[in-house]
């Protein structure tokens, strides 16, 4: 009889330790769904559960890692903001100012000041005065079209200019795009392209499209880069964007690296450029947007 006792106590020990290990299960499942306990629940086998449970905790994880890009995305756009308001002229000065000059020279019959002082207003309120952070391609390609302008007054005869759009729906060209992302790529296609080229040079952007994306390929016959330095780009391209904003000259790759930032944290690590180059032929940059 005590023998037969003893194993009862043990059986129902066991049962005990089984449904407390259940509601342990039960509970951690509900406290991953609500936050918080729930007394009543339902009947589910308890390997079940553990799955669920796994499932549940992989999910969770994926939201704070989305959360996490979410930040980063928020934090260098205000970085972004903040570099922009320190180096922002009061606005209404400086387009009055601009416009002064202007009038100054129809009035001196002087055509080439009067041009490039009315291109500079363009640039810079669309730069300045313009508050939208994503734009159409359309008005992106019009504000480097005004700053190719620009340019062309200082490097006379040094380059042409040229956009060609390959894909004539009307879609591709509503494509979105952070607001001055072309800017500093052309900008690096000036500098370190066009500068020490021997003879005229030749930039041009195409546009082109498939399915689901847009790319924009900024190329030039400069002088190129070389091996390392290309490897050295591509080591900054590569890293995972964090949000930060960073400040120095293009040369080192600076300029590529925050546009490849702005387009991931904004668009998914499906977008953001990629850069070959070769030694005395020239560089080519792509961009990948978002179609829709």
């Amino acid at each position: 009889m005590k023998i037969a006792a003893a194993i009862v106590i043990l059986i129902l020990i066991a049962l005990v330790i089984y449904l407390l290990l259940y509601v342990q299960e039960v509970q951690g499942i509900l406290r991953l769904i609500s936050g918080r306990a729930v007394k009543k629940t339902e009947i589910v086998p308890r390997k079940k559960l553990g799955i669920l449970k796994a499932e549940l905790m992989e999910k969770q994880k994926a939201v704070r890692n989305l959360s996490d890009a979410e930040r980063d995305r928020e934090l260098m756009e205000t970085r972004m903001k903040f570099a922009q308001l320190q180096n922002q002229i009061n606005p209404h000065f400086l387009y009055n100012t601009l416009e002064n000059i202007r009038a100054r020279a129809i009035l001196d019959d002087n055509d080439v000041i009067a041009d490039m002082t009315e291109a500079l207003s363009r640039f810079f309120r669309y730069n300045i005065s313009k508050r939208a952070d994503i734009v159409k391609l359309s008005e992106e390609l019009d504000n480097i079209r005004t700053y190719m302008h620009i340019q062309q007054y200082r490097f006379t005869n040094k380059f042409d200019f040229q956009v060609y759009v390959h894909d004539d729906e009307p879609g591709v060209m509503e494509a979105r795009i952070p607001k001055m992302t072309l800017q500093p790529i052309v900008e690096n296609a000036i500098f370190h392209g066009m500068e020490n080229k021997i003879g005229k040079g030749h930039i041009e952007i195409h546009i082109e499209s498939d399915e689901n994306s847009v790319f924009v390929i900024v190329e030039d016959d400069g002088v190129g880069m070389s091996p390392e330095s290309l490897r050295e780009l591509e080591d900054k391209l590569v890293r995972e964007p964090d949000g930060t904003w960073e400040t120095g000259h293009g040369s080192d790759g600076i300029a590529m690296r925050n546009v490849n930032n702005r387009l991931k944290l904004f668009f998914g690590e499906e977008c953001g450029i990629h850069v070959s180059s070769t030694e005395g032929v020239g560089t080519e940059v792509e961009l990948i947007l978002p179609k829709r």
